[in-house]
């Protein structure tokens, strides 16, 4: 992701974190685990702040008829994003 930021610099990253690759989605094939999709929004809030690029991101996706899994899976992007912040401020 880096060399792709770095050859045109955007001024901001518009992130749309979807939970609908979780491997319990009903519509996602990508078989993510919660810790899978934890180090996606990780690494994509990550590479953004170092690079000194603003992040403003948005849950989507996920269908599942279980809403108490699939509302937790939709906080995974702010736990990342907690983590971000605390390993920044260090």
């Amino acid at each position: 992701m880096e060399p792709l930021v770095k050859s045109f610099r955007p001024e901001l990253v518009l992130y749309d974190a979807g939970v609908d690759p979780h491997q319990d989605d009903e519509l996602g094939k990508l078989s993510l685990t919660d810790d899978g999709l934890f180090k996606r929004d990780y690494f994509v809030l990550d590479t953004a702040i170092r690079l000194g690029i603003p992040v403003a991101t948005v849950i989507g996706g996920g269908y599942s008829a279980d809403l108490e899994k699939l509302s937790l899976r939709h906080t995974i992007i702010h736990r990342a994003a907690s983590a971000v912040w605390r390993n920044r401020s260090l």
